[in-house]
Order: C-alpha cells, then sequence, then structure tokens
C-alpha cells in the first residue's frame, strides 16, 4: 500500500504545471512592460522609464463576459533641458507599436536631475567629479602595496641568512 501511495505521489510530482490563463496573461504584460521600457529609457533625454499594462484575461471556457479595455500607464523621466512634449509623443507613438491594443496609454512625463557625466580611469567608471579622488585613492592602495612589499622584503632578508 506504501508503494502504490509512493508511486502516486512520485508521478503528480513529476507532472508539468499549466499555467491558469490570469498566470500566462500576467507573464505577458510583465515581458511587454519590461521590453517597453527598455525602449523607452533609450529614447534621447529620458532617464528613468516605468511601464504597467493590465490587459483583460481571456479564458475560452469561462462564460461570456463583458471584457474589460486593456490599459497602459508610463512614466517617464527626463532631463530638465528635454523637449518633454515630444518626449510624450514618440512614447506615444512607440507605445502603440509595441502594444496596439492599447488605444490611448496614460503617459506621464516628469523632469528629473540632469544625467551625471562619467569619466572613465582604467577599469573603473565613475561620474566626472569623483575622477580625482579615485585617482587619489589608486595612488594610495599603490603606495601601501609597495610599503608592504618593501617591509616583507626587509624582513625575509633578515630570516634569509639564518
Amino acid at each position: 500500500m506504501r508503494f502504490v501511495i509512493f508511486l502516486i505521489v512520485a508521478c503528480a510530482a513529476c507532472a508539468p504545471t499549466v499555467d491558469d490563463p490570469a498566470a500566462a496573461q500576467r507573464a505577458l504584460d510583465r515581458d511587454d512592460e519590461t521590453r517597453l521600457a527598455h525602449q523607452l529609457a533609450a529614447l534621447p533625454g529620458v532617464t528613468a522609464s516605468s511601464v504597467t499594462l493590465v490587459r483583460p484575461i481571456h479564458d475560452p471556457l469561462a462564460p461570456a463576459a463583458p471584457i474589460a479595455t486593456p490599459t497602459a500607464a508610463i512614466l517617464l523621466v527626463t532631463e530638465a533641458a528635454a523637449d518633454r512634449p515630444h518626449v510624450a509623443t514618440t512614447a506615444r507613438t512607440l507605445a502603440r507599436a509595441a502594444v496596439p491594443e492599447i488605444a490611448e496609454p496614460v503617459i506621464v512625463v516628469e523632469p528629473g536631475a540632469p544625467r551625471p557625466e562619467l569619466a572613465t580611469l582604467g577599469p573603473f567608471t565613475v561620474e566626472a567629479h569623483s575622477r580625482g579622488l579615485l585617482r587619489a585613492t589608486l595612488a594610495i592602495a599603490l603606495i601601501a602595496i609597495a610599503a608592504l612589499a618593501a617591509a616583507v622584503a626587509f624582513y625575509r632578508r633578515g630570516t634569509s641568512a639564518q
């Protein structure tokens, strides 16, 4: 009897899971949100973007019910000098192309802080005003390593003669 129960549990544990229509639609919405947010973040002057999509769930086995309209909310944070109306128009066009079933997405364009100016120092990328501090830190670290190497060499010189 235990063997039969074990066999039933083992077969049930190995069975593939089947997503219900709601989970499948949420996964599709999440993928489209991520893709559209990355595309919107690449627009000139946009520093950050966030997208929320809500599309109705169509269950083929459920009785006919009124289908809600799909909606989208888009938040864009732009540089202070960016042309916000142009960014909003471009975002609306991109959203309609990426998710055509949403006729009129809600788009909010907020001015944000300017993008930081970056500088590269070896393998490090930092803000331009921090470049001097990084150089000083690396120089101090190099001097400390050299001093420790000299101390180890000095003490090893005294013990190797014995």
